[in-house]
């Protein structure tokens, strides 16, 4: 390999890099594209499995936060055909579930009902179910935690590491 094509390649490297995180922090629902294309009880169904992971208490929850929109987004840009294909189908499978269990949707269910569904996804020993779990989560982490509000609000985000107090009084010993 010739020393130009190794230098395009980290070049191209160094700007994915860079570029990601500027729609990736402090993000809010009107910033963020339409995503993957769900059906409407696909997105419902997504919305509460994000909002079963992170309820709503004295702060919002990932349901008023649209985790589930970043969600969408993060599949679409970060994952191939075949994973998106992957997540709808394990998506899907999730109400096939607990209608098997429950004898109703995953919607209809319980709290605990869905507690323990997710529980269940988590040990699973189908690889697909045990992936989809795993994706929904840690996206549903890390959009709660990359959010405006959660910045602003919860980690009082600074810019600045640390801060700067110019006009200190020095005290001679």
């Amino acid at each position: 390999m010739n020393r130009r094509k190794v230098l395009q390649n980290l070049s191209m490297g160094f700007g994915g890099i860079v570029a990601l995180p500027a729609w990736a922090n402090a993000w809010t629902p009107g910033k963020l594209d339409q995503g993957l294309a769900l059906t409407v009880a696909e997105g419902d169904l997504l919305t509460d499995l994000s909002e079963t992971i992170i309820p709503e208490t004295s702060t919002p929850g990932a349901k008023t936060l649209e985790i589930s929109k970043f969600i969408k987004v993060m599949i679409s840009d970060c994952y191939d055909a075949k994973d998106q294909e992957r997540f709808r189908k394990a998506l899907a499978r999730v109400d096939e579930v607990s209608g098997l269990i429950y004898g109703k949707s995953y919607q209809e269910s319980t709290k605990e009902q869905k507690l323990h569904l997710l529980q269940g996804l988590e040990m699973s020993s189908d690889a697909d179910q045990k992936w989809f779990f795993g994706v929904v989560k840690r996206l549903t982490t890390q959009g709660y935690t990359s959010s405006e509000y959660f910045l602003t609000n919860i980690a009082n985000f600074e810019f600045a590491p640390a801060r700067f107090h110019g006009c200190v009084p020095v005290n001679k010993a």
